[in-house]
């Protein structure tokens, strides 16, 4: 594990995750100060990283109370979604810095998330919370197809469904309900049924710091296939366009407006006939190695301005650089058991490829939509000069991967 360093503060990171998606922020935040981590995992990739370890459940609100009284860190924080809420509401508890608990639980319900910004004129969808299937097509009557249902409360595009009519409502209400039915939140439960936006996606990334929102990356989305939206690459930053700044605008008056102060932030976005609309705004930094994809276009360490926030410390969020990242997500041409991920050509070829990397052990199961999401076999991040120039180099890397596996 990494040495104290005399003089700097202690901050304690609540989960660690996995390793190919998280070691840059560790990385990052271990720059800044001396970390804590609380979890309940075997050390591997974590230990350059860290101070120290407390083995215990991150989850078990008691438990990690006591650790923060022995401990006495400088500031909490985490990047895991479903800590989020926990963690803003014991750094209050014990004066440290930290978001409005309240705010955090705004915006995790995206139900409250879109009455709010509807009461506000931000950018109204329509939208109605269903608890079955009767619910959800009367809803979708009301709000006229195309809608989206999706889960209430949960990330990464899991469970979301572009429905077309009712037959479709019928055929994949269960699906999205199933996997809602594996988390156990009972406050914020149910299905959310929208009005669907049409447009491109994007997402970006902010820092808001006593009272001020920096919207910091700006990424272009790449989604699979309909009816679902399962999020397989980002391109930071997209080209510049006057919509783009409206959204922007847009995103910072709904910072404000759900009272969102000392966070990192990851909101979704469309560009639709009609304006932009928020999709949502996630209290967390962004997945999908985003904020990385951020370093490498602007310079500017979100990971470690998360980290000085946290320590009630003023993030250094200078622009030192103009390029363009992008991150692809490899996934597998059919249902399989994965064994390997590789290139057909040799690496040296491909220009501009940052990162190969594969996410899973050799044995799992992969499984597209609806069997399974987020089927991921690993990734590739590519940069360049110009958004043509990385695009470019991402197709090429694309057209390069071979994954195998045994079919299911």
């Amino acid at each position: 594990m990494a040495l104290a360093q005399p003089g700097r503060k202690r901050l304690m990171m609540f989960a660690s995750s996995g390793r190919p998606f998280r070691e840059f922020i560790l990385r990052a935040m271990g720059s800044v100060a001396d970390l804590i981590l609380l979890d309940n995992r075997e050390l591997t990739w974590q230990k350059p990283h860290i101070h120290r370890y407390r083995d215990v459940d991150p989850h078990n609100r008691e438990a990690v109370a006591g650790i923060i009284a022995e401990e006495r860190p400088d500031g909490i924080v985490t990047y895991d979604d479903a800590l989020v809420p926990l963690v803003a509401e014991l750094a209050r508890d014990h004066g440290l810095p930290h978001t409005d608990p309240g705010a955090v639980r705004l915006c995790k319900d995206k139900a409250a998330l879109r009455a709010l910004l509807t009461d506000k004129g931000l950018g109204a969808v329509g939208y109605a919370v269903v608890e079955n299937l009767r619910e959800a097509l009367s809803a979708a009557d009301t709000i006229g197809y195309p809608v989206v249902l999706k889960p209430r409360d949960l990330g990464g595009s899991v469970g979301v469904i572009r429905i077309e009519n009712a037959a479709q409502m019928r055929e994949h209400y269960p699906i999205a309900a199933a996997i809602r039915a594996q988390y156990d939140d009972p406050d914020l439960g149910g299905l959310l049924v929208e009005e669907y936006l049409d447009g491109p996606e994007f997402s970006v990334d902010s820092l808001t710091w006593q009272g001020r929102s920096r919207p910091l990356f700006v990424a272009g989305k790449q989604l699979g296939p309909a009816p679902y939206f399962e999020e397989v690459g980002h391109v930071v930053p997209p080209p510049p366009s006057p919509e783009l700044d409206e959204a922007l605008e847009l995103v910072t008056a709904a910072h404000a407006a759900a009272g969102l102060d000392n966070l990192a932030t990851h909101t979704e976005f469309r560009l639709t006939g009609k304006g932009p609309r928020i999709i949502e705004i996630n209290v967390r930094l962004g997945g999908d190695l985003i904020p990385y994809l951020g370093l490498l276009a602007t310079g500017v360490d979100l990971a470690a301005g998360t980290a000085r926030v946290a320590l009630g410390e003023s993030p250094d969020l200078t622009t030192t650089s103009a390029r363009t990242a992008a991150i692809s997500m490899i996934y597998p041409p059919y249902d399989m058991t994965f064994e390997t991920l590789s290139l057909k050509v040799d690496r040296a070829e491909l220009t501009g490829l940052h990162m190969f990397e594969t996410a899973i052990p050799a044995g799992w199961e992969l499984r597209l939509p609806p069997a399974g999401f987020r089927a991921r076999a690993g990734f590739a991040v590519v940069t360049g000069a110009t958004y043509a120039e990385c695009v470019a180099r991402r197709d090429a890397v694309g057209a390069a991967v071979a994954v195998t596996g045994t079919a299911l």
